[in-house]
């Protein structure tokens, strides 16, 4: 079950990551950040603004790593990935 464990949490990572790389791709076209306090972490940070958005998903990495059962942590996993989705039928809608 750790393996189980290990993989939705890495998972996690690769999704903030996307999400990351997908927002970027959104504010290169010319739209805007949803996300109020990630919105607030552009304005305040500039192009620094990843640092707060990497810092939350190594937060949610190491909180679902403490956690002890498997579905509530895939559960979680499975909402990370709601950002990436509506990121891409973003991009996808402008082009």
């Amino acid at each position: 079950m750790n393996w189980v464990k290990a993989l939705l949490v890495l998972s996690c990572l690769m999704l903030g990551y996307a999400d990351l790389m997908t927002t970027n791709e959104i504010l290169h076209l010319g739209l805007g950040e949803l996300n109020p306090f990630m919105r607030l972490a552009q304005d305040w940070f500039g192009m620094w603004w990843m640092i707060p958005k990497l810092s939350l998903t190594y937060l949610v990495m190491w909180l679902l790593w403490r956690s002890n059962n498997v579905f509530n942590i895939a559960l979680v996993v499975a909402f990370c990935s709601t950002p990436v989705l509506n990121n891409l039928a973003l991009i996808a809608g402008t082009n």
